[in-house]
């Protein structure tokens, strides 16, 4: 039987081995992850500084611009502020570009930045030099050098350099972030593996330490309770119990303190001299943290019903000392082999950190929440500004236009023709502004979130809605409409009715001496449905495909009727709806405008909140 009993303990030590082993490969292995992590993560914040420097580059020089139009228009020393200003920025954000160590992971950028520099000085060389010919020889002078379009030139160098900066440290970011997300996951992934597998090998030695107990008890009775076997037991008992990471205190059946494990004694305050043998009461002191009333204690629901107790929530732990711990414990009976109880077991551990990160948790949401609330009020306040704006700006237009039209009808032929031809432009004039303020507030509406519930809409049917309203364009130009079969979706009719129109509009505008021919196609992408509206018009330059959806972007100027602004409509109601609008086209062949809109069904029920 001692043969037996030593072999067990050589079991037991090669299996704590092994568990300790375990833990420090573990360690070792979440650390290496963790450390991966933190390099993608600084790459990561690199590359959002080059992307932040860039854009802060094209904002100066912009802002210089601005300043130097003001002043050769006007030559006034007060527009050239915002020139001065970018005189001490760009220097600072072509510094910023130049410390980023971008080229460890694309070294590329590092070769854009050293082109951007020359441009930037000749960009702002030619800033310097218009300014100076404005106030040494005249706005003529100076007008050469602009019309000249080298600083033009300069200018679309610099930003062709600055998106090709931003798309690669876009595509960087992208590819960092989930190096980030993928050794995070390893990280947790081999975390809780080897914390599984201990626990695994915690609960074979528990089983192991079980059985040898059992064995020492029945050598104990063989031996007739030897005093000290019985004293080997305590002290096994003992040092088990100090091993555990949690706070241990054990008692005899009458509640009175036996012992304390080294954590329990920090918890409490109390040594094992100063404890042993006092009422677990005055030791283990714990109370309710919202009221500070005494608790219940576990230990007696333990001994009297013979289960596992537990404490309530909301439990601090009052030392000695006066310190207040949060924790959580449990009570269980220890049984003898007869099973009757023999004392008591209480386990106990301190969960401030616990507490505290839930606590920040609870603060972070209700901040999202307040942020949310203020973005959304936000939002209505700015969209009852545009209401009221439009509407206050109406009334001295009609103003304007009436007096103009009844001093044309008053003046009759007493005015010169200089005269008539500038009541007739500020008319023309009043109206112009008339259509913008209507398409800016189409524009505001576009992007307007209701609460007004999503339904089905067939495509067919407001695609037919859309034609209604463009008839006499579509009758006048002989214009051939024709659409491949078109789904249904969840969508806003306005909205859906404004893209279609706008877009077909614009094919009829910008038409050659042809027949007008438009075509609307559609194409399942599975979350996603693929629109297409082409025609065979003028067509578009290569270099304004992106610039025609910004706001009062024309390529024609007046030639043409319209306020610049349905494409930028066009382009924000698409967006309102999580999806995309891009256009290709060839001069003197024709555009295709392409959108897409998302098939998912739990998309819109969020949208349409």
């Amino acid at each position: 039987m001692k043969l037996s009993l030593g072999i067990r303990q050589e079991a037991e030590r090669l299996s704590l081995l092994i568990a300790l082993l375990l833990v420090l490969l573990t360690a070792t292995l979440t650390y290496r992850s963790w450390a991966a992590s933190e390099r993608n993560r600084q790459d990561a914040l690199i590359t959002r500084q080059v992307m932040d420097g860039t854009t802060a580059l094209l904002s100066s020089l912009e802002d210089a611009e601005s300043g130097q139009r003001g002043f050769l228009l006007t030559g006034s020393d007060r527009y050239l502020e915002p020139y001065q200003e970018a005189l001490t920025r760009i220097p600072a954000s072509l510094g910023v570009l130049a410390r980023t160590e971008a080229s460890r992971r694309l070294p590329q950028q590092l070769q854009r930045i050293d082109r951007l520099r020359p441009l930037v000085k000749e960009k702002m060389d030619e800033l310097a030099e218009t300014i100076e010919l404005r106030r040494s020889k005249g706005l003529d002078a100076a007008l050469a050098i602009v019309d000249s379009d080298r600083g033009k030139v300069a200018m679309d160098r610099i930003r062709a350099i600055c998106s090709e900066i931003q798309t690669a440290s876009n595509d960087l970011l992208g590819q960092q972030r989930e190096e980030v997300r993928a050794g995070a996951y390893q990280a947790g992934f081999t975390s809780v593996l080897g914390c599984a597998t201990v626990f695994l090998l915690l609960i074979l030695a528990t089983i192991t330490i079980r059985k040898g107990t059992r064995q020492r008890e029945r050598l104990i009775e063989d031996l007739q309770k030897s005093d000290e076997e019985a004293r080997k037991a305590r002290d096994l008992l003992q040092t088990t119990i100090s091993s555990i990471g949690d706070g241990v205190i054990t008692t005899d059946t009458a509640g009175m303190v036996v012992s304390l494990n080294p954590i329990a004694q920090l918890l409490t305050g109390w040594s094992q001299e100063q404890a042993s043998g006092k009422p677990l009461e005055d030791i283990f002191d714990i109370r309710n943290e919202e009221t500070g009333l005494p608790a219940e204690n576990p230990v007696g629901k333990a001994l009297h019903e013979g289960r596992v107790a537990s404490l309530p929530d909301q439990t601090v732990l009052a030392a000695k000392d006066g310190r207040h711990t949060p924790i959580e414990d449990s009570a269980a009976p220890i049984r003898a082999a007869n099973g009757s109880v023999t004392g008591v077991v209480l386990v106990f551990r301190d969960v401030t950190q616990r507490r505290e990160a839930e606590l920040v948790e609870e603060k972070a949401a209700a901040e999202l929440a307040r942020r949310s609330e203020l973005l959304e009020r936000t939002n209505a306040e700015l969209q009852h500004f545009a209401y009221a704006v439009s509407h206050d700006l109406r009334e001295p237009l009609r103003t304007i236009t009436a007096f103009t039209q009844l001093v044309q009808i008053r003046s009759g032929s007493q005015l010169d023709k200089k005269s008539a031809e500038c009541l007739q432009f500020i008319v023309a004039a009043a109206d112009r502004m008339g259509q913008l303020i209507d398409a800016l507030l189409d524009y505001s509406k576009a992007g307007e979130i209701t609460n007004r519930p999503l339904s089905p809409l067939r495509i067919e049917e407001v695609l037919a809605e859309a034609l209604g309203n463009l008839n006499g364009s579509i009758e006048e130009n002989n214009a051939v409409i024709t659409h491949d079969p078109l789904p249904a979706i969840m969508a806003d009719r306005t909205h859906l009715e404004q893209l279609m129109q706008n877009l077909i509009g614009n094919a009829l505008k910008y038409r050659r001496q042809d027949v007008p021919r438009v075509h609307i196609a559609a194409r399942n992408l599975g979350n996603e449905w693929l629109f297409s509206v082409s025609d065979n018009g003028q067509g578009i330059p290569p270099q304004y495909n992106g610039q025609v959806f910004e706001l009062f972007k024309r390529l024609h100027g007046q030639q043409y009727p319209g306020t610049g602004i349905g494409l930028a409509t066009c382009k924000r109601i698409v967006e309102r709806y999580g999806g995309r609008i891009w256009v290709e086209s060839e001069v003197g062949t024709g555009s295709t405008f392409f959108f897409t809109l998302p098939a998912r069904t739990e998309f819109y029920q969020s949208a349409s909140g």
